[in-house]
């Protein structure tokens, strides 16, 4: 009798794993792992998480609850830490001896191939896995089996491993070559525009831009796009070329670093030719995403240096945001800071000395003569007629204490139209646990914040730039407020 209830039970549980609804599958997956029959449990969960269908936030799934199982039983969780611990140095070992447990627990096949996206999907996350207390030891400093803390770190992981098998999964054949024949379609439609123009930049951004929702085809997706901006970079063609140059720095503005090294070697062949401005901005933009996610060992910064002379504006403001943080600790640190110097109190685009003034306020200098020198430019600049330099003109000297500062933030703060920079330039001054707001000017500061909020001053969107918007200019003043009035 107990025998046929429990095979109704488990019966009832494996259909329920496969029900359409997330959150009825993670409690199927949840009641599962508690099961008296660990074995079935975890043949079942291991399967569930190998067809789960949601790619959102994969540990609100059925994954949790593998995670749960895995733990149960003391013999398995040994095995599944020692596969962690053994494997931090090496993300494609991890990965065969991660698939090879799962199967042997009865999922799906190891993965024997493991690609180079997989590979670079799995070093990225062992960052964050060290990161939760994870050595070649096990888990360390975080108690026993048991313990909240330790088994948090073990679930994280487990996680993460069934995470990039099933973002990395290949598209089917055909399925590959329907996508690709669409990428290549799209392209072919940009190529017949101007670029730079509205018309390709439109194109291009559809092509290349985050999905609205999240698919476990996404990546390899990407991968395939990828590839055709990669073949473009190459093409004898300098038309096509242009194309490529311009794909890749948008794929790389919406999904941050992807294939480092054919990314780096592409941009590398690129910058040795001569490019025309377009083509040029979008290099930089390219390489300065690619630097901050992926640090060059031996970044261009005389190719960005280079570009704050160029005659076009474009380029002039792409070369100055990239210098941030391209030329740290390099040996042409002074001659940076003297560049943008220049580009901020001379240059005749308001977007160039913007840029000029971001890379200043931002960088880091390893020297104490450059950091003053920078310092120094945008002391100069607080009466920039540019708002967002004055605004960056104003956080220095508030960061540095400068008599008068909040005079001059209170004055700004008085146009019933102020430059939304210098409400989210203070904001980062006002959250730094060191700032310390004077007694006399909390008062003043709130009266004038209100003073926008009753005006209607988020509404106040001129609409030319994407963001802020509306919604975002009030979060910013909402957040400046509850910031002030809790503090």
């Amino acid at each position: 009798m107990f025998k046929k209830r429990r095979e109704r039970e488990q019966a009832e549980l494996a259909e329920l794993l496969r029900h359409p609804d997330r959150a009825v599958r993670a409690k199927a997956a949840a009641d599962a792992a508690g099961s008296a029959d660990v074995e079935w449990a975890l043949r079942e969960l291991a399967r569930a998480v190998a067809r789960e269908p949601y790619a959102e936030s994969f540990s609100e799934t059925v994954a949790d609850g593998f995670a749960a199982a895995l733990r149960r039983d003391p013999v398995v969780r040994e095995r599944t830490e020692r596969v962690f611990a053994e494997h931090l140095d090496d993300p494609e070992g991890l990965v065969r001896a991660w698939t090879e447990l799962v199967a042997g627990l009865g999922g799906p096949p190891a993965v024997r191939d493991v690609g180079q996206d997989m590979a670079d999907d799995m070093r990225e996350r062992i960052v964050h896995l060290r990161g939760r207390g994870w050595t070649a030891e096990g888990i360390a400093g975080l108690g026993r089996p048991g313990d909240f803390a330790r088994d948090l770190a073990f679930d994280i992981a487990v996680i993460v491993a069934a995470l990039v098998v099933r973002r990395n999964e290949p598209l089917a054949p055909d399925e590959a070559q329907r996508v690709r024949s669409g990428i290549r379609t799209a392209l072919a439609e940009a190529l017949a525009h101007p670029p730079g123009g509205t018309e390709r930049g439109d194109i291009l951004v559809d092509l290349t831009q985050q999905p609205e929702e999240d698919s476990w085809t996404d990546r390899a997706r990407l991968g395939l796009l990828f590839d055709e901006a990669l073949a473009l970079c190459g093409d004898e063609d300098a038309d096509r070329r242009q194309l490529g140059v311009e794909t890749l720095s948008d794929l790389l503005l919406f999904h941050g670093v992807f294939r480092p090294g054919p990314v780096g070697e592409a941009l590398a062949g690129l910058a040795s030719e001569p490019l025309d401005a377009v083509s040029l901005s979008e290099l930089l933009h390219a390489y300065d995403v690619l630097h901050v996610g992926a640090p060059l060992d031996d970044p261009p910064v005389r190719l960005f240096l280079d570009g704050l002379r160029h005659d076009d504006a474009r380029v002039r403001a792409a070369a100055a945001d990239g210098l941030n943080p391209m030329a740290e600790g390099s040996a042409l640190e002074a001659e940076t800071v003297t560049a943008l110097a220049g580009l901020l109190e001379h240059d005749t685009d308001d977007k160039v000395r913007a840029a000029a003034a971001r890379a200043l306020h931002g960088l880091d200098f390893a020297g104490e003569s450059e950091a003053r020198a920078a310092a120094d430019a945008l002391a100069r600049a607080a009466d920039s007629p540019v708002a967002e330099v004055r605004a960056l003109s104003l956080r220095k000297a508030l960061e540095r204490g400068a008599p008068g500062a909040y005079d001059r933030l209170l004055r700004e703060l008085e146009s019933p139209d102020v430059h939304w920079a210098f409400l989210t330039q203070y904001t980062v001054v006002a959250e730094n646990a060191e700032a310390r707001l004077p007694a006399d000017v909390r008062p003043r500061l709130m009266e004038r914040l209100e003073r926008l909020e009753a005006s209607g001053w988020a509404e106040r969107w001129d609409g030319e730039e994407d963001y802020p918007d509306e919604e975002d200019r009030a979060e910013i003043l909402a957040a400046l407020l509850e910031h002030l009035r809790g503090s």
